[in-house]
């Protein structure tokens, strides 16, 4: 299987990728591209490595609105991020410079956030707005509380977070471009286990929290309210493995782990209903669900499942190594 990195010829023929992740191919980390129309994952480019890397920290893959794609690599001792942009005509990953260490990438609509927190300290989180062209920081925001869950709404330039752990969970929404925090109580009685970004309004899902008495559900329900801080999905037994909204629509989905099980479960955060839910075949711990136009695609350290958002219907093919990031 062939790599494109320092000096190799590039990979062709992922010219129908819509979405990147990073693998361990036999001790060796390399970006590669899933086509969901075709269920194919392939290798593009191994990832440059230098003595001073963090070998504990992941690397973050992040989608820009332009539909560019930048790796960050992280180094020892909290210097910045190397950040490189993916060249996927080329098959080969660009050095675009540096990157805060320890800050979340969130791409918005025409703003980038940087939100510090990936190593859960802090009586604040930093949030640095930047120029998605030439990623010059343009503003600086504080947010009350360590950063807990943070995502990103590519139709608008506002990102939504979630600080504190619970049951003292506060969910904010910032406008990037005029620097507006608007804050609120997380809801009461959930375990808040993740946060998505829709129409530029927070989504905080979770589960109830647990009772002392009482055998949990064998199925799990979801219920969808509307709170002064955003949208609430509870999930009365189980464990939300992730939550995404769908750009540009009021679907959100939900992957949720109850037992050995795990399900997408699709709602409509507008009319508070459950759209569909598919039980994924034979799936290991979810690592990450991310959408794309062919469906919702659902990684576990090995595969992934492309989720038709039509039928319902799921479909699993190989990852070219183990999931590390995307």
């Amino acid at each position: 299987m062939l790599l494109a990195g320092r000096g190799d010829h590039p990979r062709q023929g992922l010219g129908g990728a819509q979405s990147y992740v990073v693998v361990d191919i036999s001790g060796t980390e390399a970006v590669a591209g899933v086509d969901p129309r075709t269920h194919k994952a392939e290798p593009l480019a191994l990832v440059p490595r230098h003595g001073d890397d963090d070998d504990v920290l992941a690397p973050q893959l992040a989608r820009l609105s332009d539909g560019e794609w930048v790796l960050a690599v992280p180094r020892k001792d909290g210097r910045p991020d190397r950040l490189y942009r993916v060249d996927r005509k080329a098959g080969k990953l660009v050095e675009q410079g540096e990157h805060e260490a320890l800050h979340a990438i969130l791409p918005a609509r025409t703003l980038i956030a940087d939100a510090k927190g990936l190593d859960g300290s802090g009586a604040a989180t930093e949030v640095l707005v930047k120029d998605a062209k030439s990623w010059k920081v343009q503003r600086k925001v504080k947010v009350p509380g360590s950063l807990a869950y943070a995502s990103a709404d590519p139709a608008s330039d506002t990102v939504c977070l979630a600080t504190g752990s619970s049951p003292d969970v506060t969910v904010h929404a910032l406008d990037l471009a005029g620097g507006k925090l608007t804050s609120g109580p997380g809801p009461k009685g959930t375990d808040v286990q993740g946060v998505a970004c829709s129409g530029g309004t927070p989504v905080a899902a979770g589960v109830t929290e647990a009772s002392a008495d009482g055998e949990p559900p064998a199925e799990a329900t979801l219920k969808i309210t509307a709170t002064k801080a955003g949208t609430t999905i509870t999930a009365d037994t189980g464990r939300i493995e992730d939550v995404q909204a769908q750009d540009g629509t009021s679907t959100v989905a939900v992957a949720l782990a109850v037992g050995d099980r795990t399900e997408i479960v699709e709602v409509d955060t507008r009319t508070g209903k459950e759209l569909r839910r598919t039980e994924l075949e034979g799936a290991g711990t979810l690592r990450a669900l991310r959408h794309t136009d062919g469906g919702w695609l659902a990684y576990t350290q090995d595969a992934v499942s492309l989720v038709d958002r039509t039928t319902g219907k799921e479909r699993t093919f190989g990852l070219p190594g183990a999931y590390v990031a995307g």
